[in-house]
């Protein structure tokens, strides 16, 4: 079992608080009969029509219809079951740069974990919509196809690294093309498509000019992030223990100083209609960038099936309400007081 909206239940803890207030105004209410009464026969007599032991189970009985409405505001659940769902959305292909010039320290912790950063946030701002992701280096591979489950996406995201063995240097046409096969034969219900790119912008492979234009004959927007700073920082090397074992060098033996060209990734965005932005540490380009997503051509999403909790709040709040029903219907005067009232109306 669990409850849907838990935060009403410190409303129990209230209910003590509740059965002290009602002491001390019994409490009052009797010192109010003494003084009303004057004489303590009379005090006798009238506390003598009523009883305590009815008057203590009606409270019982009240305490445990609150605790039921408490339970029941709670919306207790158990029992699941399936449901399909669709939803209106477009489709996002999320391209991350995995070369090694990723690992540059000018965003902290390293350009690559910031973008891996801001794709998860990315991604969680983009619920309805499809996503894939898309990883490149010296060439692309498509990690996710489309689908509507983000959470597919975010564990598949989780496990992708630098690619430091694999073939060198950064193919952004490669990935641009991996990212068009990425989103399939078009839809055909005008539905928007997208591409957002992490990377520092380095392509050593060139070819982007055929790329580009097969971008904008297909008509997916780019939105391009250029990670890292135009200022640079050298390459950091580590071992098989995880250790600094020194920074990339060219052939001169010079450390190598990576740096963002921001030049290339704002011309791309700019052929398709799209946008380029600087990451920053505050991340506001991730909310520019989901706004953006979701201003393009809604179509609906491909069926799929969601556990849905069985909500329960019907038992306790039926349970609360005949506990009620019960309290009104006992009354508090003693049978002998009631007998005594009868046989006084007959004889009247």
């Amino acid at each position: 079992m669990r409850f849907a909206a838990p935060e009403y239940l410190w409303g129990l803890l209230l209910l003590p608080l509740l059965i002290l207030v009602l002491w001390l105004a019994l409490a009052l209410r009797r010192r109010a009969l003494a003084r009303f009464a004057g004489d303590p026969d009379f005090v006798a007599r009238f506390s003598g029509e009523v009883s305590g032991h009815r008057r203590f189970a009606k409270a019982l009985l009240v305490f445990a219809a609150l605790t039921c409405g408490i339970l029941a505001l709670a919306r207790p659940q158990w029992g699941t079951r399936m449901e399909p769902i669709r939803g209106a959305g477009v489709d996002v292909v999320v391209a991350v740069d995995t070369s090694l010039s990723m690992a540059a320290e000018d965003l902290a912790p390293s350009r690559f974990e910031f973008a891996r950063h801001a794709v998860g946030d990315l991604m969680s701002k983009l619920g309805g919509n499809r996503i894939a992701l898309v990883t490149f280096a010296g060439e692309a591979s498509l990690v996710c196809p489309l689908t509507p489950d983000g959470s597919a996406v975010g564990l598949l995201l989780d496990s992708i690294d630098i690619e430091r063995v694999q073939v060198p240097g950064t193919s952004l046409a490669s990935a641009l093309r991996v990212a068009i096969r990425a989103f399939g034969e078009d839809p055909g219900d005008d539905r928007g498509r997208a591409l957002v790119l992490f990377t520092d912008g380095e392509d050593h492979l060139g070819a982007l000019e055929g790329a580009r234009e097969q971008l904008e004959a297909e008509g997916i927007v780019v939105f391009s992030v250029g990670v890292g700073t135009e200022r640079g920082a050298p390459i950091p090397l580590y071992d098989s223990r995880g250790e600094l074992a020194g920074y990339k060098k060219d052939r001169e033996e010079r450390v190598v100083t990576t740096r963002l060209d921001a030049t290339a990734l704002s011309q791309l965005a700019d052929a398709s209609d799209g946008e380029y932005f600087q990451a920053s540490p505050a991340g506001d380009e991730i909310d520019d960038i989901a706004r953006a997503l979701n201003g393009l051509e809604q179509g609906e999403t491909a069926m799929m099936l969601r556990r849905r909790y069985e909500d329960r709040f019907q038992w306790p709040l039926a349970a609360g309400l005949l506990l009620l029903l019960v309290e009104t219907l006992i009354g508090d005067r003693k049978r002998s007081a009631v007998r005594r009232a009868v046989s006084s109306e007959g004889a009247r």
